[in-house]
């Protein structure tokens, strides 16, 4: 089991590391990859740092096109379902903090996008990514709307969650994973988001008898996927032949599972290899895609959600971890965050 005080060390390390790679994640400087701002948001939002950096946030909002959606880059005004998910997700996770009128408004945009922009069968679809992976994404954004309890939105997308929940639970194989043969093909990472993006947080609400009455068979879902990650596993605690973004997605996985369902003692060996792999081949800062690679700031970001994320999972409170994803409420912090210093001053036009 790591030692809690050296995961602080190296979060406040790997931190300083990201605010020293600002120009390369921040729309403050200029355009950026969307998926690289959602993964360096998320970041911020769970070292609750959120405050000191309210201009990133309204920068999102600043190229929001008009339908309600984000386009893959950010001066591309074509909307990408999967990016536009992720970025409202921390617009909303984050406005618990800022309570910005209009982060308030790009939210309610963004609601109505994914309403609109479902499919019959309840799935949503971009060209970049596999259609169970991309509804994962919309489902988790009106997770968080759910948890919220605004009584306005959660009327407006109950149906739509539901349907897109639907979609994801009917496509579960019976071995428990989920498979795209033309996406990631072994079902790693597709099964370590759709438990943790999707389908775990309808067991976590407080109104979740009402809002998803079939309670005992969405608890099977997660039971199986979860044995199925368990089995994922290479003896040397990595996933998918040492990817490193399909074992940090895997533990983060099993993370809020084996809180939620109550099988830490099933997953608590998993999860402390899986982190061991991980720390084992760390870049001096930063996170490769695959060991002896160079650095790449996508991983980066992904690397620090672990640890913060297995910071709060060796808490006692098992909502702590489950307040990392927003599925219930509550302002997530990390004790002891050293803050450096970044240079944003006001927002480019981006």
């Amino acid at each position: 089991m790591q030692n809690i005080n050296k995961i602080k060390n190296l979060i406040n390390s790997e931190y300083a590391y990201l605010m020293a790679e600002h120009d390369n994640w921040s729309l403050v400087s200029g355009s950026k990859n969307m998926e690289i701002v959602a993964h360096a948001l998320r970041v911020i939002l769970h070292a609750g740092d959120v405050k000191h950096h309210e201009a990133e946030w309204l920068a999102v909002v600043d190229c929001q096109n008009e339908e309600g959606a984000w386009g893959g880059e950010s001066d591309n005004p074509k909307s990408a379902p999967w990016a536009s998910a992720f970025l409202a997700l921390m617009l909303i996770r984050a406005n618990a903090i800022l309570k910005n009128k209009k982060i308030t408004a790009s939210i309610e945009k963004s609601i109505d996008f994914f309403i609109k922009d479902q499919k019959a069968d309840g799935r949503w679809i971009d060209p970049a990514w596999a259609d169970l992976d991309t509804t994962s994404h919309p489902v988790s954004f009106f997770n968080v709307v759910l948890a919220i309890g605004e009584p306005k939105w959660k009327k407006k997308v109950l149906k739509s969650w539901r349907a897109g929940l639907k979609f994801i639970t009917d496509n579960q194989n019976p071995d428990g994973s989920w498979v795209d043969k033309d996406f990631h093909p072994t079902g790693v990472e597709t099964t370590a988001h759709l438990v943790q993006d999707s389908v775990i947080a309808s067991l976590c609400f407080p109104d979740r008898k009402e809002v998803a009455p079939n309670q005992d068979e969405l608890k099977k879902v997660c039971a199986k996927g979860m044995e199925k990650l368990i089995s994922f596993q290479a003896e040397n605690g990595s996933y998918d032949n040492d990817n490193m973004d399909h074992t940090m997605d895997s533990m983060r996985s099993l993370v809020i599972i084996s809180r939620v369902l109550r099988e830490e003692k099933k997953c608590t060996p998993v999860i402390e290899k899986a982190l061991d792999w991980i720390l084992e081949y760390k870049c001096a800062q930063g996170w490769p895609d695959f060991p002896g690679m160079k650095v790449n700031l996508e991983r980066t970001c992904d690397g620090l959600d672990v640890l913060l994320k297995y910071m709060v999972w060796r808490e006692k409170d098992w909502k702590q971890a489950v307040r990392r994803w927003g599925y219930v409420t509550g302002i997530p912090s990390f004790k002891g965050l050293r803050r450096p210093k970044t240079k944003q001053l006001s927002r480019a036009k981006v």
